[in-house]
């Protein structure tokens, strides 16, 4: 458990420290994730004990926007961006032949 406390605040103060090296989103982008995520956290927590089936989800998806605008980095566009990588490496060996009438 400390370790994963420990790499996650090394990540946060990495982001800080050295912008370009661990994020993959723009600036505005983690501006908007930190502030809705904020906001998210905050409705999940006021509405842990009135409706908290709902709330766990925001709790959830709260954290995680928070941590992706607090990192800079998100998994997701990272998955993404390497498949359409591989897939455009993979479609280079190929010839298309284009026949018109």
């Amino acid at each position: 458990m400390e370790n994963n406390i420990k790499n996650t605040t090394d990540k946060v103060l990495g982001s800080i420290l050295y912008p370009g090296a661990y994020s993959n989103i723009e600036n505005s982008e983690r501006i908007v994730s930190a502030a809705f995520g904020a906001f998210m956290f905050w409705k999940g927590a006021s509405d842990l004990f009135s409706k908290p089936s709902n709330a766990v989800w925001e709790l959830i998806l709260g954290g995680a926007l928070l941590y992706r605008g607090a990192t800079g980095y998100c998994a997701v566009k990272d998955r993404i961006e390497s498949c359409t990588i591989e897939e455009a490496k993979k479609d280079e060996d190929k010839v298309y032949i284009v026949e018109s009438m």
